[in-house]
């Protein structure tokens, strides 16, 4: 594998130049394109045109001049009134549509032309060539039938690359998938957490042998550091993070060899982090919101846009040598789990907890509130884990103090491989009961 050397080199050709960037070049490149798709958006965007918070003076001198302009928000995406579309529907190669945690029936509708699946394909392609090998299979654990989906893109790109990617059944059972996995014998694998992690454990159980996958690639989530020991361990995998959304166009940042925080889509991307409460931005090191600028859409381009991630900018260049700067990211999205009286952590704390009891092939949270808050747990495994897992969580040492408390209750049970889905995100499901 060529590692970042080979992704600085692309983003130089991308950006115009001739030879390895500097981080001169790539703070020259994204200030001239921040300032394109300021005047861009300012044109053609309804939602931008009108806004009367703009400064009358918005062209940026420096980067750090954005902070001048107002933020965007999901509610602004999700309102579209005016829209933020800035070229007719016409031109949309594909339009996503994203339910959101709020009211019933609100949505996010995201414009993306044939320009911007080329920009994600192209990312996809050499970032992937930092861990994967050309000529190598790659089992692609992320639901690839849809046209233009996330999976489509990443297999688009890694056959670009020369490798030979096979979409895993992500829609079956985990058995189906376990089976499939154990016929292809990948040298690489990309998916979510909670897909890779409860394959893996299974094959752990099951009788069946385990496989050796060299590298992963997980993303859609957090990784807390129990599911890397278990990967490692499980299928000798070095596990490479992703951070993308859909806002983003699929791709964010991805992690290097030397696994310090993520390499940011620069091409594409300009970050900021932000004080979630007054907006402020903060200086690298300073743990906040993500927020992030499009730097080539012009279908729906996204301008100092809220994500609702948290993280921070590495202060220092990174071990590999690569000179795109890096984000740190602060865990789970969404507000972390609240017990009341000032009992708040982050939830990515209880999914290590849990990962790293041996056996735990898959589970859910639950969190009822009321005048005694309960923290339900449903596990997929064997019934003489579930003790295991209590005790896991009664003794460790942020958690724990709180479970022990005569306020709040502790369930741990056995739940259905079928009602637990192999493509989701890790949340903290929140049920209100009697105050």
């Amino acid at each position: 594998m060529n590692g970042f050397g080979t992704l600085d080199a692309w983003v130089g050709r991308t950006i115009g130049l001739e030879h390895l960037p500097s981080r001169a070049d790539i703070d020259a490149y994204q200030l001239r394109c921040l300032n394109e798709t300021i005047a861009y958006a300012r044109s053609q965007s309804p939602f931008y045109r009108l806004r009367t918070t703009w400064p009358e003076r918005h062209d940026l001198v420096k980067l750090s001049d954005i902070a001048r302009l107002p933020l965007t928000t999901a509610d602004d995406l999700v309102r579209n009134d005016p829209s933020l579309i800035a070229l007719p529907m016409r031109d949309a190669v594909r339009l996503v549509t994203i339910p959101t945690s709020g009211t019933s029936g609100r949505q996010k509708r995201l414009f993306f032309t044939e320009a911007d699946i080329e920009a994600t394909v192209a990312y996809f392609e050499h970032g992937m060539a930092t861990i994967v090998r050309p000529g190598s299979c790659v089992a692609v654990a992320f639901p690839a039938q849809r046209p233009d989906s996330v999976g489509d893109l990443l297999m688009r790109g890694l056959t670009r690359l020369g490798a030979f990617p096979v979409a895993l059944p992500v829609d079956s059972s985990l058995d189906v998938l376990v089976s499939a996995l154990r016929e292809l014998q990948p040298a690489a694998i990309a998916g979510m957490p909670v897909t890779l992690g409860a394959a893996a454990r299974r094959m752990e159980t099951d009788g069946g042998g385990q496989l050796r996958i060299e590298t992963a690639l997980v993303s859609a989530d957090s990784v807390s550091p129990s599911f890397k020991a278990a990967l490692a361990v499980l299928w000798g995998t070095e596990v490479f993070e992703h951070w993308g959304m859909t806002e983003t166009g699929y791709g964010g940042a991805l992690s290097c060899e030397a696994h310090d925080g993520l390499h940011i889509r620069e091409t594409d991307l300009y970050l900021e982090i932000v004080d979630a409460n007054t907006a402020e931005v903060l200086p690298a090191g300073r743990q906040g919101e993500i927020v992030v600028t499009s730097l080539r859409r012009r279908g729906l381009p996204l301008i100092r846009y809220r994500t609702g991630d948290s993280g921070c900018i590495a202060e220092t260049p990174c071990r590999c040598g690569s000179v795109l700067r890096r984000v740190r990211l602060g865990g789970r999205i969404g507000e972390p789990i609240s017990f009341g009286e000032g009992a708040r952590f982050p939830a990515d704390l209880i999914d290590d907890a849990i990962f790293a009891v041996d056996g735990v092939v898959d589970f859910s949270v639950e969190l009822r509130t009321g005048r005694q808050a309960c923290l339900a747990i449903h596990v997929m495994a064997e019934p003489r884990t579930i003790e295991d897992v209590r005790s896991a969580l009664v003794h460790h040492q942020i958690v724990g103090p709180w479970l022990q408390s005569e306020k709040v209750n502790i369930a741990v049970e056995l739940a259905s491989g079928s009602t637990l889905s192999l493509c989701r995100k890790r949340k903290v499901m929140v049920t209100h009961g009697e105050e």
